[in-house]
């Protein structure tokens, strides 16, 4: 089994450990060991890797912090891979060339409902010159194509506005888990959800009025329709990246 090269002095072993807990972690995602089914025995995985137990005990200490594993008496089992943490996200992403299209429409889904829940404070917690400041964000997105870069760094700027001004600890958390472990990603295969069709900027200028408003409903609402949006524009992104392996494989 191919393994990362050594690190200088003192990193061997972290190395090592980090490249079998891959290895046993995608093993795992594709269901080679089924939830409850145990792992390999230590001895059994130092002879696999030909390498040290040590390095294999802290493979299984990184799975288990993934919430992949459960070590228990007797050797390590698999844990069911609904209850893993946020972190298996990426991996699960990277198993396939093509993302898994419906793991990539929850997860958009579900940073809808987180930016909904940010919008709704930080239109309640905004001051005058917050408000203004996100207003040149929503003018910027008007001012340019949907398929310009800007357009969507200026969507992603209004996103990180709502999440800074709602001031929720927890929130924030969550929202940068999913951006650096799944959104990053997406970006790396270059996949970018877009607005879609131009129907967009009725929704934006509906956005911008309710913004000004301070109706902290209406706010949501917009941003429920723009999320529908870019979760469209993923699936259909997702479908021609599949239809044109399935071309050169024919």
């Amino acid at each position: 089994m191919e393994l990362p090269n050594p690190q200088p002095s003192g990193r061997t072993t972290v190395s090592r450990s980090e490249g079998i807990a891959e290895v046993l972690r995608d093993e795992i995602l594709r269901g080679q060991y089924r939830a409850g089914e145990r792992l390999p025995s230590e001895r059994d995985l130092t002879i696999r890797f030909a390498t040290s137990r040590g390095a294999v005990r802290e493979a299984l200490k990184k799975l288990e912090q993934l919430g992949i594993a459960a070590i228990q008496p007797g050797g390590a089992r698999v844990v069911p891979v609904e209850q893993c943490t946020l972190d298996v996200l990426g991996p699960l992403l990277d198993l396939d060339d093509i993302p898994d299209a419906k793991l990539v429409d929850e997860v958009l889904h579900v940073l809808g409902i987180l930016m909904d829940t940010a919008a709704r404070a930080a239109v309640d917690k905004a001051t005058d010159d917050d408000l203004a400041y996100a207003d040149a964000i929503i003018a910027e997105m008007l001012s340019h194509d949907r398929s310009d870069e800007r357009s969507y760094h200026a969507i992603r700027r209004l996103g990180l506005f709502f999440v800074d001004v709602s001031d929720h600890f927890v929130l924030r958390l969550i929202i940068n888990g999913l951006r650096t472990t799944f959104l990053a990603r997406l970006r790396e295969r270059g996949i970018r959800p877009g607005l879609g069709n131009e129907d967009h900027r009725q929704i934006i200028v509906k956005l911008r009025t309710a913004l000004a408003a301070r109706d902290a409903a209406g706010v949501g609402r917009e941003l429920r329709q723009l999320n529908r949006r870019f979760r469209d524009s993923a699936r259909d992104a997702l479908l021609s990246e599949l239809t044109a392996k399935q071309r050169i494989t024919a």
